[in-house]
């Protein structure tokens, strides 16, 4: 966790909880303002018993529960309690960032991925460069990419490898295929084309747009394995050191285990550190219970240095010789002019699945990482490269669907703090995305109660499960004295099905609970947030 106290959490509640088991008169004239006026407060509807319970725990003497559910057709508020109060959204504003590209760029839209030569070919050597255009393709091939999927791990038992290093069940992409599968197929076309050798270098253009800094690190639009090396730690005897897989297999880097194995009842504490004198080498430290492996992930500081020596890997697998080093900086100093490459120096092109499917991972796992890269094509796509860019033509869409924007705080596209809204605004945006042409795309998308992505931990065999749609958010901070956890959000944002058919949209927020420790605070907040959705759903269908 950051040593800030602060702890930024897309899906961490939900992957913690596996590890145990605004208004304003364009509100479009609905019903829901008749009953609740601009900056109502009062209480509608009746709380289902299920859902009071669950508030009245000792644990949320300090905190407020705020909610907004309405008619996703009709918006006839049915359900509500301080709507018009502002709180963070955590990644329930991946649904805006989400939602907006659909719109703006398409959810069938596909990229493509090309790879080009800076001079002809020459009885199969190339005496120039050799370019792989980087189109902001999450997965460049992995996830199923190649088949137009986006796969991930994130179910009932299992999390996504991109929390690694908070979840012990963390499993490696390698479940859901080759991570190396784009750069393969790039350099085989490359082979087949003829090419036998590169004279020149190989580089990985990144200029679609500029690098934008996260709070988890660069976003670029070059994704290889989500810019992640997996390390699985597999515990040796007793007192013994710890072996190590990692996995895309790269020359990248080279990993050094210190785990030490511990007695089977002892903890598992796992990092992955570059040695201070060589930032290739990486060390991985800490213990593991004898018995037990587990993932551990490290995030590349350079994601194009990264995807060029792949690549450049690939293309000695497919036969394909390179003059320039392996290990060395990506130079996109020697490129071309933008928009100077032509179809005649054409030598490889993948297509990347649906923005969709995309949209879907990143929905379902909280990808943090791949929501900012959705920003940047928003950015791109009103022809700036400064990926902020992106938030005015989300905000556009907000008034566009009718919303009071002064109720609406986004600040980047996964939703990190300070990100607000006031539930009411968050619901209207749900009703009007669903009503949208690629509305379809934005329901399906979502996580469900106890079938998949960061809701399926929860519901199981309840009469709700299946029933309850949306995107979680979470936002906690470390007292650094105590150590207590304090919730700043915790939320669930998108659609429940009634019994009969019938779709509503919500928005439902926690905040202001504290608990003695990290992991028992995750766990019952995620828990207690979806037990009230369910609730909801469950009232609402008598």
């Amino acid at each position: 966790m950051p040593g800030s106290g602060s702890v930024k959490v897309g899906a961490v509640v939900a992957t913690v909880l596996v590890l145990a088991s605004a208004c304003s008169s364009s509100d479009n004239g609905s019903s829901d303002d008749a009953v609740a006026p601009a900056g109502s407060s009062a209480e509608i509807g009746t709380l289902p018993d299920a859902a009071k319970k669950v508030m009245e725990k000792p644990e949320y003497g300090t905190a407020r529960w705020i909610y907004y559910v309405s008619n996703a057709d009709t918006g006839e508020v049915l359900l509500a309690n301080r709507p018009d109060e502002m709180i963070y959204t955590g990644s329930t504003a991946k649904n805006f960032t989400v939602a907006s590209v659909y719109d703006t760029v398409g959810a069938d839209t596909r990229f493509t991925t090309p790879v080009y030569t800076t001079a002809p070919p020459d009885a199969g050597v190339v005496p120039g460069n050799l370019v792989l255009v980087a189109s902001g393709d999450l997965a460049l091939g992995g996830r199923g990419g190649l088949d137009g999927k986006m796969d991930h791990t994130f179910y009932s038992d299992t999390v996504d490898h991109q929390y690694g290093n908070l979840a012990p069940n963390a499993r490696p992409s390698t479940d859901v295929g080759d991570p190396l599968a784009g750069v393969n197929e790039l350099a085989r076309q490359v082979a087949a084309k003829g090419v036998t050798r590169i004279d020149g270098d190989v580089v990985v253009d990144t200029r679609l747009w500029d690098t934008y800094q996260s709070n988890d690190g660069p976003v670029t639009p070059i994704f290889v394995n989500d810019n992640i090396l997996d390390v699985m730690v597999t515990a040796a005897a007793v007192d013994g050191t710890a072996t190590i897989v990692s996995s895309p297999q790269t020359g990248a880097y080279t990993v050094v285990s210190q785990v030490q194995t511990v007695a089977g009842d002892g903890d598992t504490a796992l990092s992955i550190e570059p040695d201070p004198a060589d930032p290739t080498k990486l060390l991985v430290s800490g213990t593991i219970a004898a018995g037990k492996s587990q993932l551990s992930v490290y995030n590349v500081p350079d994601p194009a240095d990264w995807a060029r020596i792949l690549f450049i890997e690939a293309l000695g697998r497919a036969g394909v010789t390179v003059a320039a080093p392996a290990r060395a900086a990506n130079n996109e100093s020697i490129l071309p002019a933008s928009g100077t490459f032509t179809d005649d120096r054409k030598v490889a092109s993948i297509e990347s699945p649906p923005v969709a499917a995309m949209g879907a991972m990143i929905l379902e796992t909280s990808y943090n990482a791949g929501a900012n890269a959705f920003l940047c094509m928003l950015a791109v796509k009103a022809g700036k490269t400064d990926c902020l860019a992106g938030i005015e033509t989300i905000y556009g869409l907000v008034e566009k669907a009718g919303l009071n924007k002064d109720a609406v705080f986004v600040t980047d596209g996964q939703g990190g703090d300070p990100a607000s809204a006031t539930p009411r605004q968050l619901t209207k945006w749900m009703e009007w995305a669903r009503k949208q042409p690629w509305g379809d795309a934005i329901v399906a998308g979502q996580p469900v109660l106890a079938e998949s992505g960061s809701l399926a931990p929860y519901g199981a065999g309840t009469p709700a499960a299946g029933k309850v749609a949306a995107k979680a958010g979470t936002g906690v901070a470390l007292n650094p004295s105590t150590g207590r956890l304090l919730t700043n959000v915790q939320s669930l944002a998108g659609y429940l099905t009634l019994d009969d058919g019938t779709v509503l949209a919500f928005d439902l927020a926690m905040g202001g609970a504290t608990y003695p420790q990290l992991y028992d605070g995750l766990v019952q907040a995620g828990a207690d947030v979806a037990e009230v959705a369910a609730a909801f759903q469950q009232g609402l269908s008598n």
